[in-house]
């Protein structure tokens, strides 16, 4: 994820077209460039004539209903992308909250349980982050003395879920455990497989294809048909005018594509690499467990614009 200061213009733009989106975003504006560039200079250079009686009105109408089709879409989008994010802000807080509540019951003798309840918290946002993102990477989570079971799983949230309710009760079997506190246990680890389920619920339910096809389909119809709405007017001058007008439309479009699906690798998806870490970071400090040599150096999993 990009984070930058909002008065360094200069910055943004430049690690905003660095993206593998923008990328992708210039190489149909360069089919869009070709294009224009060819109707322009056909009209006026070897046809001697430019279009005469262009539908102005007609196109300004285009253009309004295209304009509130992209709004839509993008909005659409940026919930999708502040859901997620919502999600994950519970997630951090509901580890804390957890990590304290079990801090604060066990007592100090309890050495393998403090360090099974570190390691084991700490695992499941790494745990739910590779999921979201269809990878199985086993070696970022820290081993305890249940990690053989957990391998089994195919869903890797689930397994830790399980683990550690399964040391819970039984805690609450040895009286370690009130009913009261294992009351207010379940409820935190219930929230661990809610907060799954809702990035799931995000990431398996993409915007419909048909929506999603009209619009593509729509922006296709009006950057084709604009140069002939302007050529009249503006000439040569119609090539960089349409480029900037599809660079705002494309570009709009693919942005909600983008931001969409928020839990990917891509500049403008969710720092999961970066939450995932600072959860680690805090539940070791809560249980004052020294962090995994891995975790104690800086990482930059994202773009940083200073």
């Amino acid at each position: 994820m990009i984070t930058y200061r909002k008065t360094d213009w200069i910055k943004a733009i430049w690690y905003f077209h660095t993206g593998e989106t923008i990328i992708s975003l210039l190489k149909r504006l360069l089919i869009v460039l070709v294009y224009v560039t060819f109707v322009t200079v056909f009209e006026i250079s070897y046809l001697h004539q430019r279009l005469t009686n262009t539908p102005t009105e007609f196109f300004s109408a285009l253009g309004i209903l295209l304009s509130l089709l992209l709004i839509f879409r993008t909005n659409t989008a940026y919930d999708r992308f502040y859901e997620g994010r919502t999600a994950w802000g519970s997630l951090v807080n509901n580890c804390r909250n957890l990590a304290v509540a079990i801090d604060a019951i066990l007592p100090a003798n309890r050495q393998a349980e403090r360090y099974f309840f570190t390691k084991t918290i700490a695992n499941f946002p790494f745990a739910l982050k590779n999921h979201l993102r269809d990878n199985r990477i086993i070696e970022e989570l820290e081993v305890t003395d249940s990690f053989d079971e957990i391998k089994r799983f195919d869903h890797l949230p689930n397994a830790v879920v399980v683990q550690l309710r399964k040391r819970v009760e039984g805690l609450y079997r040895e009286g370690v455990i009130t009913d009261a506190q294992l009351i207010n246990l379940s409820d935190m680890l219930l929230t661990f497989l809610n907060v799954a389920g809702i990035c799931e619920r995000i990431k398996s339910t993409p915007i419909p294809f048909s929506y999603s096809f009209f619009i593509k389909l729509f922006i296709l119809i009006f950057v084709t048909l604009l140069p002939f709405s302007i050529l009249e007017v503006y000439g040569y001058i119609t090539i960089p005018a349409v480029l900037v007008m599809s660079y705002v439309l494309i570009g709009l479009e693919m942005i909600g594509e983008e931001i969409e699906e928020p839990f990917g690798t891509e500049q403008n998806d969710l720092p999961l690499d970066q939450i995932s870490r600072n959860i680690r970071i805090n539940v070791h400090e809560i249980f004052n467990v020294a962090l995994p040599k891995q975790d104690k150096a800086p990482q930059r999993n994202f773009t940083i614009v200073t």
